[in-house]
């Protein structure tokens, strides 16, 4: 009796395991957890920057496009910074020039306690001036 009991729960188990075994060799996670954030304009409207912010194995991603309008001159700029969970700062910059086709991008940033954004105006070497204020893009708790 006890060898049944034991056979029967060793069959559960492993039919258990073959179930879960193929939804986290897909992925990671099965439920990723997403935020969308923006829009993000540059102070005069030419550039805007939206997207979302993913958090799943191993820390969050933070992806989205960054729009350059047509018929604008310069080009579009996108800075971000955030504090790590470490306590560490990080920053990255994206830009685009097309005023036809907006620039897709993915940071992987980690683990993070904030992150910001703000999208300026520019040439096709530096950002120039015409800058939103620096926006929330995501924050631990809200």
């Amino acid at each position: 009796m006890i060898l049944r009991t034991l056979a029967a729960g060793a069959v559960i188990v492993i039919a258990s395991a073959s179930f879960a075994a193929p939804a986290l060799a897909a992925g990671g996670t099965a439920n990723p957890e997403i935020w969308s954030w923006g829009s993000i304009y540059s102070a005069d409207r030419a550039g805007k920057a939206k997207g979302k912010v993913v958090l799943d194995r191993p820390g969050f991603v933070v992806s989205g496009k960054l729009y350059d309008f047509p018929g604008r001159k310069g080009c579009s700029w996108l800075t971000f910074r955030w504090v790590k969970e470490s306590g560490g700062k990080g920053y990255k910059t994206y830009h685009s020039c097309s005023g036809t086709k907006p620039l897709a991008f993915a940071l992987k940033t980690g683990y993070m306690l904030s992150i910001e954004g703000k999208v300026c105006r520019g040439t096709a070497k530096k950002p120039t001036g015409r800058c939103s204020a620096w926006e929330g893009v995501w924050s631990q708790g809200g």
